[in-house]
């Protein structure tokens, strides 16, 4: 039987390399970088201005996206380190989530290659016009908090643990859609978009944009639309794409750094008032139904449907706690050893305070107090997004969340930390 849950509409293979100081230390000691030409915005063209980037973030403590516009740059570069391949994309991530609880879905692919094909679920179908294989691998760095990067004419050190992506990705540029895509509306019960923020042309953009409506307004009445916002390559375009989807979304999603974004200014997500604030001004500038936002510390939804959501909000913050927990390797079993970790304390205060000033039009839950030694910091907001979406589609059966944290003892240890 064909899933009737579409996560859409790109997805590629990630390699992430394997921090090392020393290494990047030598790199920026070779090419000669100053501490004054560290900028988060530099235009990434070479592996100099790769290695100016990173520094630039992390002296900055921020994570982000950038477009590289050499393809050499991203095979040459993880051959300084040791490295792997995965497999990255909102879609691909959340559908694996699914896939750890046996729920099937179906995944729309721009390219394929041997590596999607041995990774990729068996419980994921996929849906491509894709005839030949090509590889354009995203560049993953994640980097520890603690670490510090010293030469003779710079010194940055990073202040906590975030991740760092760095494309160029043809195939997700263009995201070609299959030409059926309009007909498998009717037969969905949930889409995810994302992917659209790779895409630089605007007359193909307004193309996509236009099929995916075909899509959406083919669904059933009760049929639910999610939209994943991320850091656009040319912004002016991920403005045409926020308009277009905070109207079809019935969930509008975005992560922290995305929310400040929004508001032209850094949001303190730990204080209420800002919190408020800026939860208020991105829904009501953009005219969105329901606004999610995941963070390190909390996760909540300000909205008219957000007291439908809460157990989604609880299983998606557990599932990408798992994820900074344990990565890519993650069991069924981890799932309830983290759900009895203590919820972050700092996290349950700014819910709390969030409550009080929304009632009913918010839901918000913790995130969990967990310090490992090298966490996964890449793909936690597509892995929240799998278990926030494998919550909703199994709501037939008992909640997931209570299911795999162990009600019990989660409850016991839950009382123990407050």
């Amino acid at each position: 039987m064909t899933s009737r849950v579409l996560l859409g509409f790109g997805g590629n293979v990630d390699v992430e390399i394997v921090w090392n100081e020393q290494v990047l230390a030598r790199l920026a000691s070779e090419y000669e970088i100053r501490q004054e030409e560290l900028d988060t915005s530099v235009r990434v063209v070479d592996e100099r201005s790769l290695v100016v980037s990173i520094l630039a973030f992390l002296a900055s403590d921020q994570g982000g996206e950038r477009y590289v516009t050499d393809a050499r740059v991203l095979t040459d570069f993880p051959e300084n380190f040791e490295h792997r391949w995965t497999l990255g994309g909102s879609g691909i991530r959340a559908a694996m989530v699914l896939d750890r609880f046996d729920l099937s879905s179906q995944v729309h692919l721009v390219s394929t290659n041997p590596t999607v094909r041995r990774l990729l679920p068996a419980t994921v179908t996929s849906i491509n016009e894709v005839t030949e294989d090509s590889v354009h691998p995203h560049l993953i760095v994640q980097y520890p908090a603690g670490c510090t990067i010293s030469t003779g004419l710079l010194t940055v050190a990073s202040g906590r643990h975030n991740r760092l992506i760095y494309v160029n990705d043809p195939p997700n540029e263009r995201l070609e859609l299959t030409p059926e895509l309009e007909s498998h509306g009717v037969d969905l019960d949930l889409v995810l978009v994302s992917g659209l923020n790779s895409m630089q042309d605007p007359q193909l953009l307004e193309d996509r944009i236009q099929r995916i409506e075909g899509l959406l307004e083919a669904m059933p009445e009760h049929g639910l639309v999610i939209f994943e916002d991320a850091g656009q390559h040319v912004p002016e375009l991920g403005a045409r794409v926020q308009q277009v989807m905070a109207q079809r979304a019935d969930i509008f999603s975005t992560n922290e750094d995305d929310l400040a974004l929004h508001c032209g200014q850094a949001v303190d997500i730990l204080d209420a008032d800002a919190v408020a604030a800026a939860l208020r001004h991105v829904r009501e500038h953009l005219g969105i139904a329901n606004l999610l936002v995941h963070t390190q510390y909390w996760a909540a939804v300000h909205g008219p449907s957000a007291v439908h959501l809460r157990e989604a909000l609880r299983f998606g913050t557990l599932a990408g706690a798992v994820r900074y927990m344990y990565g890519d390797g993650a069991t069924r079993a981890d799932y309830s050893s983290v759900a009895a970790h203590c919820l972050h304390p700092q996290g349950k205060a700014l819910v709390e305070g969030l409550q009080e000033r929304f009632d009913s039009a918010l839901a918000g839950v913790p995130a969990y107090d967990l310090n490992p030694p090298e966490p996964t910091t890449i793909g936690l907001g597509d892995t929240f997004l799998g278990g926030f979406i494998a919550e909703l589609a199994s709501r037939d059966t008992e909640s997931l969340f209570w299911r795999w944290g162990a009600r019990g003892e989660v409850s016991a240890l839950k009382e123990s930390c407050l």
